[in-house]
């Protein structure tokens, strides 16, 4: 996998080259401040199911009711304020993030158009593709859509072009996502699309399952170390998870310990000796999805002595279900949990 893919599979979007992340908050799904968004997010695989979580804050008020007011004002996850003119009714979404989300509230039927790499549900692979990391313009403007949705993975280029041809554009989530996070842009979203009550619905749900997810993590008598491996292209110089991203949250909240939880950035290139010197009990592999193996894992060069492989700790998980920052987070939460805590479900 390149370097390009790996931009594109992960949220969040959302990898190489990103400045540090702020530090998140682990113990609660909290919607958290809107940071400012980044040409390159981890941004993204497919989804499978529908969970949901109760944020504690709104970007900016919600209202009570099942359908916001229009004109409506609101501040995006870039601390962008957008007027919305009226209740959307064509949308292009550039990101599968917002894609996903824009399903699990019930408005999928509104979407005229989505980026290349968005998969999740079945009805999308029905929709026109508008491009990737390289969008076309002319397509989205034939399309007279009155609401673009991006994500942190968009390029600001690519958001101000967007602007220059009087599109209203939202961006939902940002490359400081983090599991808080999503929840807050889940419920922006909702109100955007004039159906708070439904985001609510999905952000009870997810937060109901994150609870009782915690609860069982409780009970976990071990804190194993984890290393989760984003990209082995290079397998002397893969890049994995740091500090201040969702997936940290996804390691920590799963009862381990990140072996890179105090590096200088969200997602670090580090050397294979540095894999083999922290020693991991347990490695993830959400690069499995390009051709990462365990097998050629156990192959690589000085791997043999650490403790994962040694012991058949070594395993791949469903990427779709931890690279987009959207409503199936939760659902990879509960995988990552499995590989890392079995016992707790036998």
């Amino acid at each position: 996998m390149n370097k390009y893919r790996l931009l594109l599979s992960l949220m969040c979007l959302w990898l190489v080259g990103l400045s540090a992340c702020g530090p998140t908050a682990q113990s609660t799904l909290a919607p958290t401040a809107a940071p400012t968004v980044m040409p390159t997010q981890v941004p993204a695989a497919a989804p499978t199911t529908t969970p949901t979580v109760a944020p504690t804050a709104a970007p900016t008020a919600v209202p009570t009711t099942n359908a916001s007011v229009y004109p409506l004002n609101v501040t995006d996850s870039a601390n962008r304020k957008v007027a919305i003119a009226k209740q959307p009714q064509k949308v292009v979404s550039l990101a599968p993030s917002d894609t996903e989300i824009l399903f699990a509230i019930g408005q999928g039927s509104k979407l005229v158009a989505v980026d290349d790499f968005s998969d999740f549900p079945a009805e999308v692979k029905a929709l026109p593709k508008v491009g990737g990391m390289k969008v076309n313009f002319e397509q989205i403007v034939a399309l007279n859509p009155d609401l673009v949705l991006t994500a942190g993975i968009t390029a600001p280029d690519t958001i101000k072009k967007l602007e220059d041809l009087k599109l209203t554009v939202v961006v939902i989530s940002s490359a400081k996502t983090t599991m808080d996070s999503i929840l807050r842009d889940i419920t922006l979203t909702g109100q955007v699309m004039g159906a708070p009550d439904k985001a609510k619905q999905v952000t009870d749900a997810m937060q109901q399952k994150l609870n009782a997810l915690k609860a069982k993590v409780a009970s976990a008598k071990t804190k194993p170390k984890v290393y989760w491996e984003l990209d082995a292209t290079d397998p002397s110089k893969p890049y994995t998870v740091g500090p201040g991203n969702f997936l940290n949250d996804i390691i920590t909240l799963a009862g381990g310990e990140n072996v890179f939880g105090t590096a200088s950035s969200p997602f670090p290139q580090v050397g294979a000796e540095q894999v083999v010197g922290a020693n991991p009990e347990v490695i993830i592999l959400s690069d499995a999805a390009y051709g990462i193996t365990v097998e050629s894992v156990k192959a690589r060069k000085g791997w043999e002595v650490i403790s994962a492989v040694k012991n058949n700790k070594t395993f791949p998980i469903e990427d779709s279900l931890v690279s987009r920052p959207g409503p199936r987070v939760v659902d990879g939460l509960e995988a990552a949990i499995r590989l890392i805590h079995p016992e707790l479900f036998q």
